[in-house]
Order: C-alpha cells, then sequence, then structure tokens
C-alpha cells in the first residue's frame, strides 16, 4: 500500500505520517520515489492512530507502547518456534518437560505468583 493509500484508509494527516515515520514508530520501505507500505506497516500504524485518538496516549508514551508490544510480539514468536522445536523431540521427552514446566508453575503458585 502506498503512502496516500495509507492515508486515505486511515483518515490520517500526511503531517503526521511522515512524523512518524521520522520518528521510527513504523518503518515502511522507500521504492524510487514512494513509501511502501506492508502489512504490518499499515496495522502498526492503525495501531498509532488509536493509541493517540482512541486512547488518549500522549507522544511521549507512543515509543514506549510500541517497545513493549514489539517485546511481546518477539516473546510470542520464540515460544512458538520453542514449541515447534519441542514437537519435533521423542513422545518421552516432551513429557519430561511438561511435567518440569507443571512443577514450575505448581511452585509459583505456592510462592504466590499467579499466571
Amino acid at each position: 500500500m502506498d503512502f496516500e493509500d495509507v492515508l486515505a484508509e486511515l483518515d490520517i494527516g500526511a503531517s503526521e505520517l511522515h512524523s512518524w515515520i521520522d520518528q521510527n514508530w513504523v518503518l515502511p520501505t522507500r521504492q524510487q520515489d514512494s513509501i511502501v507500505f506492508d502489512d504490518a506497516d499499515v496495522a502498526r500504524v492503525r495501531l498509532i492512530a488509536e493509541l493517540r485518538s482512541d486512547m488518549g496516549v500522549n507522544d511521549d508514551a507512543i515509543p514506549v507502547v510500541l517497545r513493549l508490544l514489539d517485546q511481546i510480539y518477539s516473546l510470542r514468536r520464540a515460544l512458538s518456534d520453542l514449541n515447534e522445536a519441542i514437537s519435533g523431540l521423542p513422545e518421552e521427552v516432551q513429557d519430561q518437560l511438561r511435567e518440569k514446566l507443571g512443577s514450575r508453575d505448581d511452585d509459583a503458585d505456592e510462592d504466590g505468583d499467579e499466571d
């Protein structure tokens, strides 16, 4: 999606979007004389717009929110990779891991920690 399409779809101003790009809140690709947004970029622009307008998050807090979300997404990818690797292990090893991880959850519950 190009710059103008993003502006139209999300009903934001060009100066706003340029500012978000300049602040590295969103990182579209540059192709010749145009700026191109992939689906993830558009979702991020939509999120920024919603944070600012619907939730009243100020510009100083936006980078903090974006970094935290980036960390969550990275952890989810790592967890997915780990689950995939575990599923390739022998069933006996998977059972041992489940048992060990289950006992860690029980220990945390006894310490008063909650999920």
